[in-house]
Parts: C-alpha cells; structure tokens; sequence
C-alpha cells in the first residue's frame, strides 16, 4: 500500500523531473512548456516538499533540512518584511517570483504578449512575445520594454513578416493647456522567427 507520504514524495521527484526536461527542452529546441503549466507544477513540487518537511522532523532526518526550506521560507519572508520592509521585500520577491501567474496582456490563436514580473524594485514594463506551439509548448519570439503598462485589444496587433505592430492610443499631458489628450502610438517590434 502505498503511503500518503510516498505519494508526495512522488509528485516532488516527477515536478523536479519534469522541470529538468523542461531545460533541456529549452536548451535544445528553444521552446518550453506554457506557462499555466508551469504554474501548477511549481505550486506541487513547493506544497509537496513542506507537507513532507512534516513527515522527516520525528524522528529527524537530513531529508527534513531540504524539505524545511519550503516549509520556513514564507515564514523567514513574512519575519524579514516585518522587521525590515526592504529586507523582507527582497526575500518575498524571490519567493513571488515562483508563484507569480503570467500576467497576459493579449492573446489569440498565434502568439501572446505577456507582462514579465521582475520583483518589487524591478523597473516597468518589460513584455515577452511568446509563440504557441503543439498546445502544451511556447516559444519566445521578441521582447520589448516601454515605460507604462499597456493593454491591448483584438484589433490593436498586427504581424506582418517578423514585425509585431501594436496600435495604442496613450493618454499624454499637454502642459501647454493642463489637460490630458489621447495620443495615437504605434509601435514596432522586431520578432526573432516568422510566425
């Protein structure tokens, strides 16, 4: 019979494994699995490896140092953000960072425009142009970086060659007049492989 301890320690070992492939995958062939998936594998091997942290402390064994660092790093963030907001800060983004969804910022049937998170004292707006592939594959094909945040409707992106060209219309300030006025912007990108 196979243990609820087993079980976990499984699901740890496959996510590990699967990241592993992932990699190689990414070396190899410069693509790599979406990243919803990626998500919920990240979300196993973490709540995996401190719900075993549980089974290793009596009696102790080495195993429950490694685990014990799922199971205390929240706990070490929380601490250093309440003793120091910086310092807390820094260690929370680490920990964001593995958790953080993508936060999509278009979509349709050939590619999607994600916003990339870079931790509480990163700067603005880094976007990666992702490629799909095969359903459960994703490759990078550009990236740009602007200083707001964007957000794009169906009609705004166009491809043409290897050129992605987003259509916005920004909000700028005109001092002249003290009001704010709608600007027309298009932008260019420079896509890495035709799509």
């Amino acid at each position: 019979m196979i243990t609820f301890k087993k079980i976990l320690l499984r699901i740890h070992l496959t996510t590990l494994l699967l990241f592993c492939i992932n990699v190689l995958i990414i070396v190899i062939f410069r693509v790599s699995l979406i990243s919803n998936l990626l998500l919920i594998l990240r979300v196993l091997f973490y709540v995996s490896a401190a719900v075993v942290f549980f089974f290793y402390i009596k009696p102790f064994k080495k195993k429950a140092i490694y685990f014990g660092f799922y199971f205390f790093y929240p706990i070490f963030a929380f601490l250093g953000w309440l003793m120091d907001g910086i310092f807390g800060a820094i260690l929370s983004s680490f920990l964001f960072l593995f958790f953080a969804p993508t936060d999509y910022r278009f979509e349709n049937d050939q590619i999607q425009i994600n916003k990339n998170f870079t931790g509480f004292f990163g700067g603005c707006c880094k976007y990666e142009v992702i490629e799909k592939k095969y359903f459960l594959f994703q490759k990078k094909v550009g990236d740009f970086k602007y200083e707001e945040d964007l957000y794009f409707r169906k009609n705004d992106i166009k491809i043409q060659d290897n050129i992605l060209q987003m259509h916005l219309i920004l909000k700028d300030y005109d001092y002249n007049e003290n009001h704010y006025i709608a600007k027309d912007t298009i932008i260019y990108t420079i896509l890495k492989t035709k799509i």
